[in-house]
């Protein structure tokens, strides 16, 4: 359950920034638009010298993503969005050592078939100097359901060259995992919850460069253990246990230069995390977006570099008892680093666009799962 909606949430997630429509910075444009877009994320299989029981595939996931956003006055509008996701393919498990002591993997078979459905709606209130918007979601699965609250607000000031931001945001999931019968550590009836917040700044700094900052904190707390996964305890097979709190902090920096004689800009980003389980990491993330000709073409290459800490509890296999009895040789909490190569081509006409997508993501750590996809995407907007 947890993987399943991590991962099909970090998809929606990369994938929701529908043709770039998210920035707001300017007046509701009182025109209707529409948007799509179809992904299809591609896990690559484990090396099978590295899977000791089990399928190696891992999952593909088709997602479907709508966005319809409407003028209600002359500085208001909503937007409504949807999303359906179908998943299928084998899932890390748990990891052993083997006769070497060397991790090796536990793969479930190759049986796991999941589909997400997620609706949202957004209401932007504009003005001269500020704007707010006020979101609502609710995502469903056969173990899964979730309902989280946003509120976000913006103030322009010096001239409208400095933009101060905050919000607000909270979540609730419930959490019923499947074959619990068959599987008695499986919740049942478990819950989370999620506050956060950030606050940023943004400024012009000249006609072709704007700069900013934002930092972020988030409280977890309730049932923050994945459901699906086991881990190997001196022998014995036991439930992945977390702590049922975390708390997170968040910090980003940003730059964007636009170099008329190139009719291009450059996006930089920066961006570093840390958790009370003593996760950090640290993202650079280097994007060109380089127009082609009048034709309303544009290519954007961009690169994208993760690194990470394990975890405080966490070891592939452990071979004796913890005394604070947490245990979890999730490869997502285990110290990795990753690249991402990414191209995007679009193509805009008067009041249609489309855009086409592929990324590839390839981590590299001591776990036998190590994560590595192809990531494509299709893209249509249009206005009416």
């Amino acid at each position: 359950m947890q993987q399943k909606h991590s991962t099909l949430v970090a998809l929606s997630a990369a994938a929701l920034v529908l043709n770039g429509t998210s920035a707001r910075a300017n007046p509701p444009d009182q025109k209707t638009s529409f948007d799509y877009r179809y992904s299809n994320y591609t896990e690559k299989p484990i090396d099978d010298a590295k899977v000791v029981e089990g399928s190696n595939q891992r999952y593909t996931i088709d997602a479907h993503q709508l966005k319809l956003k409407a003028p209600v006055a002359t500085d208001t509008e909503l937007t409504f969005s949807g999303v359906v996701e179908s998943m299928s393919g084998a899932s890390p498990w748990y990891v052993v050592p083997n006769a070497e002591g060397e991790p090796v993997q536990v793969m479930s078979g190759a049986t796991i078939d999941e589909s997400r459905v997620e609706v949202g709606v957004d209401f932007r209130s504009y003005n001269e100097r500020s704007e707010s918007t006020l979101s609502l979601s609710h995502s469903t699965e056969n173990d899964y359901a979730s309902f989280a609250f946003g509120y976000a607000a913006q103030w322009r000031m010096h001239q409208n060259r400095g933009t101060l931001s905050g919000g607000i945001n909270a979540s609730k999931d419930f959490i019923d995992a499947t074959d619990a019968d068959i599987y008695p550590g499986r919740p049942v009836e478990e819950t989370k919850n999620r506050v956060g917040g950030f606050l940023g700044f943004s400024y012009v700094m000249t006609k072709n460069r704007l700069a900013g900052i934002t930092l972020g904190y988030s409280n977890l707390e309730g049932y923050l253990s994945d459901a699906y996964k086991l881990a190997w305890v001196a022998g014995d097979i036991v439930q992945d246990s977390r702590p049922k709190n975390q708390s997170l902090m968040n910090a980003a920096l940003m730059l964007r230069e636009y170099f008329p004689a190139a009719s291009a800009a450059l996006h930089f980003d920066l961006r570093y995390f840390q958790n009370d389980w003593e996760i950090t990491s640290g993202t650079v993330d280097v994007a060109w977006y380089q127009n082609l000709g009048d034709g309303g073409w544009q290519l954007i290459p961009s690169l994208r570099y993760y690194s990470q800490t394990a975890a405080i509890f966490y070891q592939p296999y452990y071979l004796s008892a913890r005394s604070d009895g947490f245990y979890s040789s999730d490869y997502r909490l285990s110290e990795f680093s990753a690249t991402s190569a990414r191209v995007k081509l679009s193509k805009a006409w008067r009041s249609v666009a489309v855009n086409l997508m592929y990324e590839s993501y390839s981590a590299s750590g001591d776990h036998p799962a190590m994560l590595s996809y192809d990531l494509i995407s299709l893209g249509l907007k249009a206005n009416f």
